[in-house]
């Protein structure tokens, strides 16, 4: 767990201008021990850190940048390696981040930082083995410090939010974790250090039968739900019951009971949009076979298929399900579901190598909830038809969360000192399942 050490500790920030060389230390041999120099926001790297084999770019912004730059050792400051920098060649005219250094050909573990002439250094990093699975699995266990038992309050996951947001966000959440497991069951362990590790069930499964229990009691307690929220409960339960029919027949069993329940009770509720019929009747059908849920499956995906508009999450997620179903299914739809889920992914993968940080970026800002949401459909699609480009994509939007980005600032860290240049991904539960399915799809490479 020390290496998640290495997310946001070190220098403050000091913003700079980009055009306006920072101040080089006056001593850049001296040790940081005693006073760290000021991190500039012209070099960017994963806050977090690198495998020693993996790739590895540190992202420059300056107007005329040295030839090159170099690693210096975090604790002594000594020089440990020097590169080269580069300009990207397939950026629009003008990026302001159109350099970047690559260093993957250094594997020495340590503990470093970057320094370019005149532009200043970037946050300390670690170069480390099996980096992305420690990190895994304290997300992992992130979950379990969230659960209401251990905070003391009353909901699934604690975030903030309760009532009906409260349960679709547990429903999201564990649909997420859900799915991850499925389609990358390998890389999830039974050692993450939860009450109910040791037990010979992974503890994905044990953290997910928690939010399944919490769901199924909230049914009993609170029934007249809206339709949206039983919708999302039904979707969810469905799905765990299929993972676990073999394992735990007896809590499968009631939450397919409950789950075909709150379906009844969404799917006539008109404010509840095709899309998230058609993702829980995906998994209803999978479940039971049963002819009613294929019916509106069908007829939605098959909307879902013939519009322009890219797939919403729930379209994405219940044509996937359809898919993935050993029940009589329309062939021609599937391949037409794979066509548009594949093309999107293309689309995913061309902004991304236009984007300086290689991320895939659609509006001024990229988000934390947007670059998730991207990542996690391309893992999906990597899955089905291994693309090397596919895993390079999915990496660089890890990158980019954990600080490689223009504010440098960790976006999934708890765990950083410096909470006011961090993100709060790993307090919102949706989010914090996506950066797990990000990582499941990436272990699953290696």
């Amino acid at each position: 767990m020390a290496l998640l050490t290495a997310c946001g500790r070190g220098a403050a920030y000091a913003p700079a201008d980009a055009n306006r060389p920072a101040p080089a230390p006056e001593n850049p041999e001296a040790s940081r021990e005693d006073e760290a120099a000021p991190v500039s926001p012209n070099v960017c790297i994963d806050r977090l850190g690198y495998e020693p084999d993996g790739s590895k770019t540190v992202i420059f912004r300056g107007a005329e940048l040295p030839d090159t730059f170099t690693i210096r050792d975090k604790e002594s400051g000594a020089v440990v390696y020097t590169g080269v920098t580069q300009k990207r060649k397939n950026v629009p005219e003008g990026t302001a981040y159109d350099s970047y250094g690559d260093f993957s050909d250094f594997t020495v573990p340590g503990s470093y930082y970057i320094q370019i002439a005149r532009y200043g250094e970037s946050y300390p990093f670690v170069i480390a083995e099996n980096i992305y699975r420690s990190f895994f699995q304290r997300a992992c266990l992130r979950l379990y410090e969230m659960r209401s038992g251990t905070t003391g309050e009353a909901g699934g996951w604690q975030s903030g939010t309760t009532g009906e947001a409260g349960e679709i966000e547990t429903s999201l959440c564990m649909y997420q974790l859900l799915l991850s497991y499925e389609l990358f069951p390998d890389v999830y362990s039974d050692d993450t250090g939860i009450a109910e590790s040791g037990n010979e069930i992974p503890d994905i499964l044990d953290e997910c039968g928690y939010a399944a229990a919490w769901l199924l009691n909230r049914g009993q307690e609170q029934p007249e739900r809206s339709g949206v929220c039983a919708i999302y409960r039904a979707a969810a339960l469905a799905k765990y019951a299929w993972l676990t029919r073999n394992t735990d027949a007896e809590l499968a069993g009631e939450c397919l009971n409950a789950a075909e329940a709150a379906w009844k009770q969404g799917e006539k509720d008109l404010f509840v949009s095709d899309d998230l019929v058609a993702m829980a009747a995906a998994e209803l059908y999978r479940l039971t076979g049963g002819s009613q849920y294929l019916g509106l499956a069908e007829e939605y995906l098959t909307n879902s298929a013939q519009k322009a508009e890219p797939l919403s999450d729930a379209e994405f997620f219940g044509s996937m399900t359809y898919l993935n179903t050993k029940n009589k299914v329309d062939r021609e739809l599937c391949d037409t579901m794979m066509r548009k889920a594949m093309g999107e992914a293309e689309e995913i993968a061309e902004l991304s190598r236009q984007n300086p940080f290689q991320i895939c970026e659609r509006t001024e800002t990229a988000d934390a909830a947007g670059l998730l949401r991207e990542t996690l459909r391309i893992c999906v699609v990597n899955h089905i038809i291994t693309n090397h480009e596919y895993n390079t994509v999915i990496e660089n939007h890890f990158h980019y969360l954990m600080g490689c980005n223009p504010d440098s600032i960790c976006h999934v860290s708890l765990w950083d000192e410096e909470m006011a240049r961090s993100g709060t991904v790993a307090q919102e539960p949706v989010q914090l399942s996506a950066v797990i399915f990000l990582l499941s799809g990436l272990l699953s490479g290696k």
